[in-house]
């Protein structure tokens, strides 16, 4: 085990400068990180890369601290870099590589938010699990209140109308209730902490109402289990149980009283809600939200000026124990009485939810149906099976499944990331995300007991972030998300670097050159992706207008910036086609199948070419038909279709010799 070490670094000017800087780029990740997809790796990943190479190139100079990592944080940087590493190298093999190069850029951007956290440890000194942990308070709660801003706000959520599940600005439910889990030990952090005045403690109550209120909202199962979770672990933990479990009760019943209220108004929780209907019940929710905010720091404030001895402190506990006791009781007869035989029911609804889906409304929360996770769970072992043992290729999943999808159905990821890990990298991606979660839980095993007084009890509501993360990744896609994952990679490098004594200061200039270096690198890899799309819809512009010469300019520097994509293939066949240079298109849509060969669009797009353009029956039936292998269940096939008609064509000898 790791031996404690002391911190010689003092809080001041050089810990609050790195704690502003590090603070906006994780909001950033929740506000500009674009969900699941790839435009916020440039802009909130690139933030990450290029602020963490200046602090290197400062500390190279003498100009900052960096911790001294033990063990535990050695090898959970070591591990992050190597699934970098690997996800990158997945493009070589990869069935759609350039996929997988935006599955690497964000990947590194995740390394580049570890090393902030890293640098924030470093910097912060004797009070750097405080300093991460004020930070994440802040950044939650940013995120949170906006959040429940949109429900009594509509004009926030523009998308509301079609999903009303709780979502923004993150852009997904699972993954806006993964930050609510995170924000909760930290509200109890900040509420509960003896010695703290009471400002601090209403505002730990307010922030442990709002991320209970909006994580009912998002109506996630998952968050409301991994809530009660984190909560446990921090009680279990922490020395402040009973002003936690006190603090909890008057934030969370508050809260969980608007959010019952707003589960009664179908234009609050039940998609395609009339405007008019929303914005009604969402003034009334802003009220009632507003309302039970003074109530949770009215009563945050009288309890903390009133205080409580050792005998009051045991009372209450067994109040809350007593309570909670009642509580769980009472749930369980009224579970019994709703759904009769418990076991029965729970056979009944895992046996039947393999591939069906479960509404997106408050009944959600009491069935225990896998919503197609079950049927994407096979897929992903599926397409490990078929892409044994390398894997299909960093990202891949949505374009490998569909060999083996039971309906049109799309999704990103098998919700899981785990096999997601299997089904894109094969067992070694697999091994490599493993390794670093075994290094991320033994660098919060060794901060807890590294650490020592207010640096422990900041460090224990630290601990509960990866445990949160940790929780949510095993049922669903979190990876893929900046919002979500970046604020975790921040937590474990403050955790990694919090007590530990400093590097000898001494000039590194290799390092700065180094780190300048593979920066550069790393923008220009996060910015071709994004310069390619911007070309290649100028392109298309450019084709509407006739000018031929400029959509090909344009098509040729998307394809500079993106050859590992086949759109700038596909629009410059458009333009040789539009032209009437129709061998000159056809060897552009050959170009494509040869890039992705087991990418379905690749073959259908050159079958369609082949019977609509040059209408060669027996060459669009033999392409058509492998787009058809690659994807049985596509919504391109019908009946009747050109598939159809080329497979008639065949039959009638449109293959045989002279014909």
């Amino acid at each position: 085990m790791e031996t404690p070490e002391p911190s010689a670094t003092r809080p001041g000017i050089a810990a609050l400068a790195c704690a502003a800087l590090v603070g906006p780029a994780v909001l950033g990740a929740a506000f500009a990180g674009d969900g699941s997809g790839f435009d916020g790796v440039l802009p909130v990943g690139g933030f990450a890369v290029g602020l963490l190479a200046a602090f290197l190139v400062v500390f190279a100079f003498g100009g900052v601290p960096l911790a001294r990592l033990g063990p535990s944080g050695r090898a959970v940087v070591v591990a992050a870099l190597l699934v970098v590493l690997w996800t990158g190298a997945t493009m070589a093999w990869s069935i759609v590589p350039d996929r997988s190069w935006e599955t690497f850029n964000r990947t590194a951007a995740f390394a580049a938010f570890l090393g902030l956290g890293v640098a924030l440890g470093g910097v912060g000194g004797r009070i750097a699990a405080r300093l991460g942990a004020a930070l994440l308070v802040a950044v939650t709660g940013i995120v949170l209140v906006w959040a429940v801003l949109s429900k009594a706000i509509p004009a926030l959520d523009p998308g509301g109308e079609r999903v009303a599940r709780l979502r923004e600005p993150v852009g997904y439910w699972n993954a806006l209730a993964l930050l609510a889990d995170i924000a909760i030990p930290l509200a109890l952090w900040l509420g509960a902490t003896r010695g703290r005045g009471v400002p601090m403690r209403a505002l730990g109550g307010l922030l442990a109402y709002v991320a209970t209120l909006a994580l009912l909202l998002t109506i996630s199962r998952a968050g409301v289990v991994v809530a009660i979770g984190v909560v446990a672990l921090w009680l279990l933990v922490s020395s402040e149980k009973v002003e936690g479990g006190l603090l909890l009760a008057v934030s969370a019943l508050p809260a969980a009283a608007v959010a019952g209220w707003a589960f009664t108004r179908p234009a609050l929780v039940e998609d395609g809600a009339e405007r008019a209907d929303r914005v009604a019940d969402g003034a009334v929710f802003g009220v009632l939200t507003f309302v039970g905010a003074c109530l949770v720091a009215a009563l945050v404030a009288l309890g903390a000026r009133r205080g409580f001895d050792g005998r009051q402190r045991r009372l209450a506990g067994r109040g809350l124990l007593a309570a909670a006791a009642v509580i769980v009781v009472a749930g369980l007869v009224s579970v019994v009485v709703a759904i009769g035989n418990p076991v029965t029911w729970v056979d009944e609804e895992v046996a039947g939810s393999s591939c069906s889906e479960v509404v997106n409304d408050p009944s959600r929360l009491g069935s225990l149906n896998l919503n197609n996770r079950w049927c994407w769970w096979n897929e992903a072992w599926d397409v490990f099976a078929e892409h044994s043992p390398e894997g299909a290729g960093a990202g891949t999943f949505e374009v490998a499944r569909k060999r083996f999808r039971p309906d049109v159905r799309n999704v990103l990821q098998p919700h899981s990331v785990p096999l997601q890990q299997l089904a894109d990298g094969g067992i070694a991606a697999l091994a490599l995300f493993s390794a670093l979660v075994l290094a991320a839980g033994l660098v919060c095993v060794c901060a807890i007991r590294r650490l020592e007084g207010r640096e422990r009890a900041a460090a224990i509501a630290l601990v509960a972030t990866p445990a949160a993360y940790l929780a949510h990744v095993l049922v669903d896609y979190t990876w893929d998300f900046i919002a979500a994952t970046a604020p975790v990679m921040v937590v474990v490098g403050v955790l990694a670097a919090a007590g530990r004594a400093p590097v000898e200061a001494r000039t590194r200039p290799l390092l700065a050159v180094a780190s300048v270096g593979v920066a550069v690198v790393l923008l220009v890899s996060f910015a071709s992706p994004r310069l390619a799309e911007r070309n290649v819809r100028a392109s298309t512009r450019a084709l509407d207008e006739r000018d031929y010469d400029r959509a090909r300019d344009e098509a040729l520097s998307a394809r500079f910036f993106n050859p590992l994509s086949v759109d700038p293939l596909f629009a410059l066949a458009r333009i040789s086609e539009r032209r009437g240079f129709r061998t000159a298109a056809e060897h552009r849509y050959i170009e494509a199948v040869e890039l992705q060969p087991e990418n379905p669009e690749t073959w259908y797009a050159l079958g369609l070419y082949e019977f609509q353009v040059l209408e060669n029956m027996c060459a669009a039936y033999r392409f058509l038909n492998n787009a058809y292998t690659l994807d049985p269940a596509g919504s391109q096939w019908r009946k009747g279709g050109e598939l159809d008609i080329a497979r008639a064509a065949v039959d009638d000898g449109a293959c045989a010799p002279g014909s």
